[in-house]
């Protein structure tokens, strides 16, 4: 009896160790094998910085299981290409199992290596399929682009140029008493956390048709319009008149950070620039004076614009607006706020002499895209504490906040949709049908004639709200 069951249990052993192990010997016919992708295409990758991983799929398309021979790069050893099939990450790989009908991932990456030009360049492999009937290829391509690598760099007198991008790790710092100014089209790209810091003066001189960009340091468009990617610009207390010009600022913690800069004579200027995609607060500026015209805060994660501890503003044709944040929103488009809480907790009220928003929009999410935190030393005079003033503007407010005021508010439009292009792609010009269109104030146009797109805000019925004037077709 105990012969009989050992051989049963040999017996049971044998096929379940038979079940479990798959005969894999068919190496492929003339159908050859399929891809997902002829080609893996990378976007500009800067030298020496490590991409994203890529991925395609190789189906068997047999009724067979099937073994392919080998997968190698073409490049081998030398490519700067780099697979992993199954776990294995050399560049060249054998036997490699699927299953009838089945499907293995092929993951890629790249590192370009530095070859002294200031123009992007090409590189090229391609990896390579071998069964018993076929050798098939899948193309990979990348761009790459030499960079300027700073790190923890402390900048004298200087100019930025165009010629090749700014990779930033860390920080850089503005040196007090030195002026760093950004000439047309340079790109300053940050890695994650990475700030750059204003102890001098900072002068952004892009154009129109070459403005100078802060972003992040990841290129393919799935970054695109996430937040939350590098830093920030910090201008801080003491440095100078910066001004920026022509920019664009996304992808970071927050765009710009005025920490007690500028006077109302000489204030920070900002002018036709575009700060977008921000995890906190587009502007956040306290204490400090700041003159803002033809300029969008779009799309961020706090408030667009914080002006706090007092200080001296004007806003002209700009737009505020955050209608497609990818994450939960945390604030109003604005905020203006009159004092702090000093060591003691007590309440400290810095003046907000002015904070003036002319032909602007203001449009969001939130039911009041408006929000207020002052104190007064005399409730009877709260002008004398904050003074602010919305003139001509569309404001997204409810029925029960209260405009009637034309100390602080003059010709509102309440809760009425701008009607932009297309909201959702970030595109904030006029819809033909907007409410916005030939509303603003002409005074005030005539100061700005010229919108964000340097179009002509003065040849038509009236100056449309906001950063854009809306262009109809001509007939």
């Amino acid at each position: 009896m105990k012969q009989i069951l050992t051989g049963i249990i040999f017996i049971v052993g044998l096929l379940s160790f038979m079940s479990c192990e798959r005969e894999f010997v068919y190496r492929g016919g003339e159908e050859g094998l399929t891809f997902s992708l002829d080609t893996v295409m990378f976007d500009t990758i800067f030298t020496s910085i490590g991409s994203t991983t890529q991925n395609f799929k190789v189906y068997n398309p047999y009724n067979e299981d099937l073994i392919i021979s080998k997968i190698s790069l073409a490049g081998g050893d030398n490519s700067g290409f780099r697979i992993n099939v199954n776990g294995y990450s050399e560049s060249d790989i054998d036997d490699i199992r699927i299953a009838s009908k089945d499907s293995l991932f092929v993951f890629v990456e790249v590192t370009i290596d530095p070859v002294g030009s200031d123009k992007p360049f090409v590189v090229a492999d391609s990896i390579v399929f071998q069964t018993s009937e076929r050798i098939q290829s899948v193309k990979l391509v990348a761009y790459g682009q030499d960079i300027v690598l700073m790190r923890q760099e402390w900048l004298d007198t200087q100019h930025l140029t165009k010629d090749k991008p700014y990779l930033i790790y860390d920080f850089v710092v503005v040196d007090s008493s030195q002026t760093v100014t950004i000439d047309p089209g340079a790109r300053l790209y940050f890695y994650k956390d990475a700030s750059l810091l204003v102890l001098g003066t900072l002068e952004v001189k892009g154009t129109k048709e070459e403005p100078v960009l802060f972003a992040s340091h990841r290129l393919e468009d799935w970054y695109y319009d996430k937040p939350g990617q590098w830093g920030y610009i910090h201008l801080l207390p003491g440095s100078g008149p910066s001004t920026f010009n022509n920019a664009i600022i996304r992808n970071g913690l927050m765009g710009i950070l005025a920490d007690s800069v500028g006077t109302e004579e000489v204030p920070i200027e900002i002018h036709n620039t575009k700060l977008e995609h921000i995890s906190t607060f587009g502007l956040l500026a306290q204490t400090s004076a700041l003159n803002v015209s033809n300029s969008v805060f779009g799309n961020c994660g706090n408030n667009s614009v914080a002006l706090t501890v007092g200080g001296s503003y004007d806003f002209s044709h700009c737009t505020m607006a955050t209608t497609n944040y990818i994450f939960g929103r945390s604030g109003p488009s604005i905020f203006l706020n009159n004092y702090y809480f000093d060591t003691n907790d007590n309440a400290q009220i810095v003046k907000l002499s002015k904070a003036n928003f002319n032909n602007c929009i203001v449009f969001g999410t939130m039911a009041n895209e408006l929000s207020f935190d002052f104190k007064y030393k005399d409730e009877d005079i709260p002008r004398a504490d904050a003074n602010f003033k919305f003139d001509h503007c569309l404001v997204r407010l409810s029925d029960a906040f209260d405009t009637s005021d034309t100390d602080y508010f003059i010709n509102i439009i309440k809760d009425e949709n701008p009607s932009f292009v297309n909201d959702q792609e970030y595109n904030y010009q006029l819809d033909t049908l907007s409410v916005a269109k030939d509303v603003g104030k002409r005074t005030i146009a005539e100061q700005f004639p010229f919108d964000i797109l340097n179009f002509n805000r003065l040849d038509d019925n009236g100056p449309d709200l906001g950063a854009y004037e809306r262009q109809e077709e001509k007939k």
